[in-house]
């Protein structure tokens, strides 16, 4: 009796059903777990912007087709600069980036993901346009944010999750324009009138604005060696150039103004041309200076 009572005991526990969980009609879920998309700003101005379209991949591991919505939050603690405020669009709607991924959602922070696949019919791509601004007033270096993309339902169930990582890297770029002067920001002309060979003759106000996204330098470099020669004539004047006071060299070998990266006023470098007491004849006199700005 007691080997029967332990078999029949033994015989339930094998007959008893295994269960199946049902397969669910809707299981979105990316196709990838992480993505890095990669930016590089080579010019920089105003209203200028740097931007790349990109594409998540989700599918339906459910039984048939379905809908989701996607939402981003920051992964990284750290908010960002102005000067490198990152944007995502996806069908003209601007995506409100969350500051974690426990923060409530706003009015633009979900994207409405219609019709995905399911029963292994492969998957749609969810379009993305992903940006920074590169006006002046940034900083040529590298930065990095790390975002968490989320696939939820309607009450905010997270279905699947992605991390994506945008890179942006601002090269050195500078800008400049003479200010003061008559003529373009490219050629520009400073006319010191008359003047009279027993004073210090002295030119009205003028200089350089400079943008630039790292440090830099500006050098001039004169046609004559710092004189004015005659149009017609051998005769010279030597003049003088002083940037900010400081006696500048003409011959474009030392710097005649350095500086560091920018606010996006630029940064002004104010200029004088003097004329010391000179004997030479009469007529017409010029000289042509180069002016190069170069970024570090």
């Amino acid at each position: 009796m007691r080997l029967f009572r332990i078999a029949s005991v033994f015989c339930g526990l094998a007959a008893a059903p295994a269960f199946i969980a049902p397969l669910s009609a809707c299981q979105p879920e990316f196709v990838q777990s992480a993505q890095t998309v990669s930016l590089t700003a080579s010019e920089v101005g105003n209203r200028n912007r740097v931007e790349t379209d990109e594409q998540l991949r989700v599918r339906n591991a459910g039984t048939s087709e379905c809908n989701a919505f996607l939402r981003i939050a920051r992964l990284n603690t750290s908010n960002p600069s102005p000067e490198r405020s990152l944007s995502i669009t996806s069908s003209g709607q601007t995506l409100d980036i969350l500051p974690s991924d426990i923060s409530a959602a706003s009015l633009s922070s979900d994207l409405f993901v219609p019709a995905i696949p399911g029963g292994g019919a492969g998957s749609r791509p969810v379009p993305l346009r992903i940006g920074f601004p590169v006006e002046w007033g940034i900083a040529s270096g590298f930065s990095s944010e790390t975002l968490l993309v989320q696939l939820i339902d309607e009450a905010g169930a997270v279905f699947d999750e992605l991390v994506l990582t945008v890179n942006l890297e601002v090269l050195p770029t500078v800008e400049m324009r003479i200010v003061g002067a008559t003529g373009n920001n490219r050629i520009a002309q400073v006319n010191l009138g008359a003047l009279d060979p027993r004073l210090i003759n002295r030119s009205n106000p003028f200089g350089v604005r400079v943008w630039s996204t790292s440090s830099y330098s500006v050098t001039f470099a004169s046609d004559n060696a710092g004189a004015l020669s005659h149009q017609i004539a051998s005769d010279r004047i030597d003049y003088e150039l002083r940037a900010a006071g400081r006696l500048v060299d003409l011959s474009g070998g030392s710097p005649g103004a350095l500086g560091q990266n920018t606010t996006a006023l630029g940064d002004y470098h104010p200029l004088e041309i003097s004329v010391p007491p000179f004997t030479a004849q009469a007529g017409e006199y010029s000289d042509r200076v180069v002016v190069t700005v170069s970024a570090g």
